[in-house]
């Protein structure tokens, strides 16, 4: 089983919050199984950029030029943020009772915004796991659908989840998927997948 790690990130966090996923959750992890979208493409650091600009509004272009120009041969992918901590045995394991051959994302099921257009939707920061068969749907629908349409929205969690809709993907909601700010008293935390809005390196060496 593969799994690549997509990383959301920007020039201002390459020296701290890059640097302390590297050293801690990242570190019994294949490099070459790292993909740190970011400000500017150097495959040293794993770091990757079609152009995109390097703020917080441009998070969904981000994510629209991954899909529009990789091919990657996984069995699934994470995408996270820059502040969000992965338990990677525990995802593994997690992993292992799926298929990835079914179009589906499993994360932190967000749903305040449900009986407007958009519906629910995947936090971003909890982390986001696709099969391999919805990156491949996602990936062929950025690459075949008007850009007005893609870049639907402001927020790449909101934007992400409309497509996975449009490509018929499903949406499923595990509570060990934490969007809520990190809490190191908070019980969950021994069985958590992931926990978001990590702010310090103790955070992350904890």
């Amino acid at each position: 089983m593969r799994i690549a790690y997509i990383i959301l990130t920007c020039e201002k966090y390459m020296n701290t919050r890059v640097q302390w996923q590297l050293q801690t959750m990242f570190q019994h992890v294949d490099r070459s199984d790292l993909f740190f979208l970011g400000h500017t493409t150097d495959p040293d650091q794993r770091l990757f950029s079609w152009g995109a600009e390097d703020s917080y509004e441009q998070l969904p272009h981000k994510l629209i030029d991954f899909f529009k120009h990789t091919d990657l041969d996984y069995d699934w992918f994470i995408i996270i943020d820059d502040d969000t901590f992965v338990f990677t045995d525990r995802l593994a394991t997690l992993l292992s009772t799926y298929q990835s051959h079914d179009s589906f994302a499993v994360g932190q099921l967000l749903d305040h915004i449900r009986d407007t257009y958009w519906g629910c939707y995947l936090s971003g920061g909890a982390g986001t796991i696709l099969s391999q068969m919805l990156y491949r749907q996602l990936c062929t629908y950025v690459r075949t659908t008007p850009a007005n349409i893609v870049s639907c929205h402001w927020c790449a969690d909101i934007c992400l989840g409309m497509w996975i809709k449009r490509v018929g993907g499903q949406l499923f909601h595990h509570p060990d998927f934490h969007a809520d700010i990190y809490d190191p008293l908070k019980g969950g935390l021994q069985h958590a997948i992931t926990y978001h809005h990590l702010k310090e390196w103790n955070d992350y060496d904890a």
